[in-house]
């Protein structure tokens, strides 16, 4: 069964071990501390799948969302966290800005919970 990813996302399910993270905290860790290498293959994989991803996962609300789904947005929101780092920087970290640990998390809002 691999990692649990809706069906016709099978091609995405080798990075979910890496890249189904639990929170934005530990999406900029993973981004800051993966090479320009991997990030870039991530980026690479998933961009491909994304658009349709987000179609499906459109379709779907939060707070209601299986396991499965779970996941698949969770790849989503990695994808949105790589995506500036290999577009822009063509690096995981954010050149000649402030460092991250810089901005700390006050409200952490889980990302599978309805918006309030």
């Amino acid at each position: 069964m691999g990692n649990g990813l809706p069906a016709g996302f099978e091609e995405l399910e080798h990075f979910v071990g890496e890249w189904v993270l639990a929170d934005s905290s530990a999406r900029s860790a993973k981004r800051q501390t993966s090479s320009f290498a991997e990030v870039s293959e991530f980026y690479d994989g998933m961009l491909k799948h994304s658009e349709r991803a987000l179609e499906y996962l459109s379709t779907r609300r939060l707070g209601e969302l299986g396991p499965q789904d779970q996941r698949l947005l969770k790849l989503c929101l990695s994808l949105a966290e790589v995506g500036p780092a290999v577009e822009w920087y063509e690096s995981p970290q954010v050149l000649d800005g402030f460092p991250a640990d810089r901005f700390p998390m006050t409200e952490m809002i889980p990302d599978t919970e309805p918006q309030r």
